[in-house]
């Protein structure tokens, strides 16, 4: 019991700081976003980022010369009308590799579309995902890679970093802002992957478009640096990161491992989820505070709606993926049946917005919430099981 605990704490932690990042990516749909600033919220938050992140600060002395423009070879663009920015740019990355997953595959192994995370700090805010920057860590062993963030408050040396490992053809995951790249209002938070430069531009693949994409051979979407550095710049901003810009890549350490126990059990927890300070929820207990948020009409229908849908896609993603890759494994397969409940809840409550909701519209959506809240914990249990089995 203690071992679980601890280990719910953990995912508390990670909650707290970066939730609303989790699921971001289709921001046409996301509300924007503000976090309290308090002392308090910054000392906990430096020891969180430099504990679970990893970060090391870049150094000059290591940052070689670069040619004037160069481009990352071997690598697809790969995108999706979906909400899985993070996992998307890892996946890219994997094919660099030699690894052809789908993106579920992704999604599963850095826990991003499991679980949910609901906060009442300065407003209320609902993600059905997973912290993604914890979740590019922690994928990397299971890929064979070595994950590395980087991370100064230097605006130029950020510059020569980004340009110096492209030109050794390694592909870089940038945190950025979306609104600042494509002249939105509010903060967008996203990942996109940088993958070539030239004097004044900078090459990305977005991970997030209204048609799938998945070639090779294109230079990608072409901004000026300065407004690729202003997008950066936002994203730590925006958490109240201690660090003006950081960057995101991986490097081939080993041979990918089949041994996802682990991740069941992490995923199990994450759907389970726990409760805390009055003010942070995570999993199943998520889903059913945001019911009694919606029943108190503390929660804007903006990051309600966009929770919903997130939560249809994710959910329904999840439980095919599971049929599929562990179909001889009898607990992911029930796990899967679960997602596959909840995601039909969800799926009618979002129904319910159509010309805006009415008390009794509301009603309805408060029981398909506390409904899809018990399919979430049990989904939860059965991964943890399917993890103690396989």
């Amino acid at each position: 019991m203690k071992s679980h605990r601890a280990k719910v704490n953990l995912l508390g932690i990670i909650v707290l700081i970066i939730a609303v990042a989790s699921m971001a990516g289709y921001v046409l749909l996301l509300p924007e976003v503000t976090i309290e600033k308090t002392a308090l919220w910054m000392k906990f938050s430096h020891d969180f980022f430099f504990k679970q992140y990893q970060p090391k600060w870049i150094s000059r002395a290591e940052i070689g010369s670069y040619p004037p423009s160069a481009h990352v070879t071997n690598i697809p663009w790969i995108s999706y009308n979906k909400s899985y920015c993070a996992s998307t740019c890892l996946q890219m990355i994997a094919y660099k590799y030699g690894i052809e997953e789908p993106v579920e595959y992704f999604n599963f192994i850095m826990s991003f579309t499991y679980g949910a995370f609901l906060m009442t700090t300065d407003g209320c805010w609902f993600i059905p995902g997973g912290d993604p920057i914890s979740g590019l860590k922690n994928a990397s062993k299971y890929l064979g890679l070595e994950y590395h963030m980087l991370i100064t408050n230097d605006e130029q040396l950020f510059i020569d970093t980004c340009k110096y490992l492209v030109s050794k053809d390694i592909p870089v995951v940038l945190p950025v802002n979306m609104s600042r790249l494509y002249g939105w209002h509010g903060f967008s938070p996203h990942f996109e992957l940088l993958v070539g430069y030239d004097e004044n531009s900078f090459y990305l693949y977005e991970p997030v478009m209204k048609e799938s994409k998945f070639t090779y051979g294109e230079e990608g979407m072409k901004f000026s640096a300065k407004q690729v550095v202003q997008a950066a710049g936002d994203f730590p901003s925006g958490f109240y990161e201690p660090w003006k810009y950081a960057l995101i890549y991986f490097t081939k350490v080993g041979e990918p491992s089949d041994d996802l126990h682990k991740v069941f059990k992490q995923n199990g927890l994450m759907q389970i989820g726990f409760s805390a300070y009055g003010k942070m929820y995570s999993g199943s207990k998520a889903v059913k505070m945001l019911a009694n948020l919606t029943v108190q009409g503390k929660i804007s229908a903006a990051m309600l709606s966009f929770g919903l849908q997130m939560a249809v896609i994710s959910r329904s993603d999840n439980a095919a993926f599971l049929k599929e890759r562990f179909h001889d494994n009898a607990y992911a397969v029930a796990a899967a049946e679960e997602l596959e409940k909840a995601a039909a809840l969800y799926w009618q409550g979002l129904k319910l917005f159509k010309g805006g909701l009415t008390p009794s519209e509301k009603s309805q959506l408060v029981e398909l919430l506390r409904e899809a809240a018990e399919y979430e914990a049990s989904a939860g249990e059965l991964l943890i099981k399917a993890g103690q089995a396989g």
